[in-house]
């Protein structure tokens, strides 16, 4: 393992590490893995995928937490017009460094909440990937601020959240899409059986049922997302009106 670059950013120190057997590039904070792509810019963590599948087609998307831009890059290529936002600011630089981050993603510096208030367009699907060590960072624990991002950004749209957690804690994912479901939202749960990742994704929609999950282009995935993929598990709570997982 080569490092490539070491700094100080908002949530700690930040190393940009590089495999030497296949030159796939890691971004850490502390001890924690935020990002993982190989040398064309593709994700290698499952969930990220799963992610992009739920919501793919979307011509314009709001990614808050940005990390090495590795889903950012992924829905850029696919023509989706993409705006990270990210609080820190160290992180831009090293995406578009490191990471070979797209020249098209929108990327801007700011508190996220922030952001959304002032921010009047409005996007087809927004995503939130802001996670530390211990799981999803504050305020977006919370269901609340959830339903709230959703109303401001896509009220016509998905919202879907990574739900990371550290492997001696629990994501507590099922209480999160209950508490959500009871708010009037349809939201699915999906969940890997299989693989190393503990990563869980929540799908939530205001209106319609959540979106079907159609696992797709199999074979040009990396490894770890196809076991991820093809282990996944849909839970719906009972106020939501329900989502699937397919193949083809």
């Amino acid at each position: 393992m080569i490092e490539l670059a070491r700094r100080k950013g908002a949530f700690g120190t930040i190393r940009i590490l590089e495999q030497t057997s296949d030159k796939a590039r890691i971004y850490m904070i502390g001890d924690t893995a935020q990002t993982m792509v190989n040398r064309d810019g593709v994700s290698l963590s499952g969930y990220v995928h799963a992610i992009e599948l739920l919501v793919r087609g979307a011509e314009t998307l709001l990614m808050i937490g940005g990390g090495g831009g590795g889903l950012a890059t992924m829905l850029a290529r696919a023509g989706t017009s993409v705006t990270v936002v990210d609080v820190d600011p160290e992180a831009e630089d090293l995406a578009r460094r490191y990471f070979w981050l797209d020249p098209n993603v929108r990327w801007v510096t700011a508190d996220a909440i922030r952001f959304v208030e002032t921010e009047r367009k409005q996007f087809d699907a927004v995503v939130v990937d802001a996670c530390d060590g211990f799981g999803i960072v504050k305020p977006f624990d919370d269901p609340e601020t959830l339903a709230w991002l959703l109303d401001r950004t896509c009220p016509a749209g998905p919202l879907v959240v990574n739900l990371a957690r550290n492997d001696d804690l629990p994501t507590h994912g099922k209480r999160r899409a209950r508490q959500l479901a009871g708010r009037g939202l349809s939201t699915t749960l999906y969940s890997a059986r299989e693989g190393d990742e503990g990563n869980e994704v929540l799908h939530v929609r205001r209106t319609g049922r959540t979106r079907t999950l159609v696992v797709a282009d199999l074979d040009q995935r990396p490894p770890n997302a196809q076991i991820f993929l093809t282990s996944l598990q849909a839970f719906t709570p009972r106020l939501a009106k329900p989502g699937f997982i397919r193949q083809v």
